[in-house]
This record gives C-alpha cells, sequence and structure tokens, in this order.
C-alpha cells in the first residue's frame, strides 16, 4: 500500500477534509471515478481510507498515526437489525391452584355417543372422593355432524348436541357446586373452529358461535383451556392427547411420555395405560392414559381395544402427586 505522503494518500487525506462526516465508501467511490489511474478499484481507495480514520483493521476503533481524520466507528451493519413483525405464537401453561387438592379427570365423553353408566360411575366416584377441581379433558362433544367425513343423516344434529352439552354442565355444576371446573379443547371441539373456517369464513369471529358462549360457560362458572395448552398440576402435565401426532402405540402411556419427556397424563387414545420410570437419582416419572367414557363400538371402528375409564389425581405437597388410573366394566369401577 502507498505511503501516507504519495499522491494517492493527499488525494484521500484531501477528500477526507471536505467531507468529514460522509460515509468512507461513498467518499472512496468519488475518489476512484475521479482519479481511476491512480487507484486499482473503489476498495483500494476505501482500504487507505479507513487507514487514515483508524478503522481499518487491527487498528480499528483506535486512533489512527494522525488524529486529523480519526473517525470512532459508530455502526456495525446487520441485516437483520430490521426484522418484518412476526406471526409467532407463544404457548403458556394453565397452571392450577396450588389451593386444588383432589381432581376428577374425565376424558372423550363424544356426546351424544357417551355410555350412560360408565359416565355416572365416574361422576359418582368424583363425589366420593370430594373433588375439588373438575377437568374436562378434551372431546366431551362430538360434533359428528361437523366432521369431515361422509355422514348419516339419521344422527343427532349439531343442536342437539349443544343443548346436550349445556345440560352437562349444568348437571355437573349442581353436583359440584364448589368445584373449579375447566374444559379443555380436544380435536372434536375443533371442528366447530375448523367448519366455521371452511364452511362460514364471515362468520368465524363472531363471539355468538364460540364454543364458551353456545355452552354457556360463564352460566356454569367453567373455565375454558384452549386446545394446544397444557394444564399443569403441580409437577403432572395434562393435555388431551392430539397435541402430539399419532396414535399413541400399542402403549399410550410410554408413548406421551416419550414424546413429553416429562410426568404427563392424557385421554384421546381411549385406552387406560400407565407407565412408570426411575431415574439415576431415583425419582419416578411416567405417563398416564386414561380410558374413555364413549360407546366402545362405533361403527367407523367395531373392533378396537377402548376401555371405559377416567382418573383422579391427588395433589400433595410440593408439586407431587398420586394418580388413581381407573377402568370402568359394565358400569362398575375397578
Amino acid at each position: 500500500m502507498a505511503k501516507k505522503n504519495t499522491r494517492r494518500g493527499e488525494l484521500c487525506k484531501e477528500a477526507l477534509r471536505k467531507f468529514p462526516t460522509s460515509p468512507i465508501l461513498t467518499i472512496a467511490k468519488k475518489i476512484y471515478s475521479e482519479n481511476e489511474l491512480e487507484f486499482s478499484s473503489v476498495e483500494d481507495v476505501r482500504g487507505l481510507l479507513r487507514y487514515y480514520t483508524g478503522l481499518r483493521g487491527k487498528k480499528k476503533g483506535q486512533i489512527s498515526a494522525n488524529k486529523e481524520f480519526h473517525r470512532v466507528p459508530t455502526y456495525h451493519y446487520n441485516p437483520f437489525d430490521d426484522i418484518p413483525e412476526s406471526f409467532e405464537e407463544s404457548r403458556e401453561p394453565y397452571v392450577l391452584a396450588t389451593a386444588t387438592k383432589k381432581i376428577l379427570i374425565l376424558s372423550d365423553i363424544h356426546f351424544p355417543y357417551h355410555n350412560a353408566k360408565a359416565l355416572k360411575a365416574a361422576v359418582k366416584k368424583g363425589l366420593e372422593e370430594q373433588v375439588d377441581c373438575i377437568v374436562l379433558n378434551g372431546d366431551i362433544l362430538d360434533f359428528y355432524a361437523l366432521s369431515d367425513f361422509s355422514k348419516d343423516p339419521s344422527k343427532p344434529r349439531f343442536r342437539q348436541e349443544i343443548e346436550l352439552g349445556k345440560w352437562f354442565l349444568n348437571e355437573l355444576r349442581l353436583a359440584f357446586p364448589k368445584a373449579q371446573i375447566y374444559y379443555k379443547i380436544g380435536n372434536h371441539e375443533m371442528r366447530l373452529e375448523r367448519y366455521l373456517k371452511v364452511k362460514a369464513p364471515e362468520i368465524f369471529d363472531t363471539d355468538e358461535f364460540k364454543l364458551e358462549i353456545l355452552l354457556e360457560f360463564a352460566k356454569h362458572h367453567v373455565i375454558m383451556i384452549d386446545k394446544y395448552t397444557v394444564i399443569k398440576a403441580g409437577n403432572l402435565n395434562i393435555i388431551h392427547g392430539h397435541e402430539y401426532k399419532g396414535a399413541g402405540g400399542v402403549y399410550p402411556a410410554k408413548y406421551i411420555y416419550a414424546k413429553s419427556k416429562v410426568n404427563t397424563l392424557c385421554g384421546h387414545y381411549h385406552r387406560s395405560s400407565t407407565y412408570l420410570d426411575k431415574n439415576m437419582d431415583g425419582a419416578y416419572h411416567g405417563g398416564f392414559s386414561t380410558g374413555c367414557l364413549c360407546e366402545l363400538s362405533p361403527d367407523y371402528l367395531p373392533y378396537n381395544e377402548w376401555v371405559h375409564g377416567f382418573a383422579i389425581v391427588t395433589m400433595k405437597d410440593n408439586g407431587n402427586f398420586s394418580v388413581q388410573n381407573l377402568t370402568i366394566d359394565n358400569g362398575e369401577i375397578r
């Protein structure tokens, strides 16, 4: 590189005196356009300008040999300084109150395809256990009429399902007047949202067509838990099960634990199973899948491994818990 007392150096110093605040690259382009025979390229000029201003190599940010031209770096270019607005969603868990002592978990009732004996037995057990919290863990209604499958016109209509759902919440509140009741959205409740998005997008965001309004959650003091939100009861995570893709394998409890890697209880698979494992510290972890409270031999899957069941979770100190993963046989709890 040419020394600073050369013509190249004088051209650069003259430009820096004339344009003391202009960007280095702008000055370099101007010098090169007027003195192409003196420099090999714009980058050649730029390198010399950066030398005089103390912005080159190891001297970056330091005072150059000639303090007259010294510049302090004020900006480090990052192409992501101005990132466009994101539509990213964050999913925070719903944490049950620490005062919660005993939870009745009912899943997959699928009104109006419920099994009356099984549902009656589960609710009776909840009363006997004096639960102070009820989690309706998804697929409480079936929404058959809103499914994408071919439908039998003789089956109950959408309005009938809604009326049955309101009846159930009313009876549940009468039976458990002081219990906190949560309604977790399952994949069958999602049929309503999907139907409105596809068939009636103009009214999709109208309050009157939202599930919490149709089922009168406010009237029955029911709290809705969104479709992909995890319910945390101390160290236990409660989900419906559709949050993870898959059919649950041959061992749903082990499957859901392998997916979540934390203590997790789910419904969705209509099969009762429990899986416990112990880590090196001697602490137990595991997964639980509850049975359903609906018909066991529907037309679309007449032969299966479904069982009737539900769970009661007893909360202990420090977030610990115990799970009664109960099955029902012909209306009798086993």
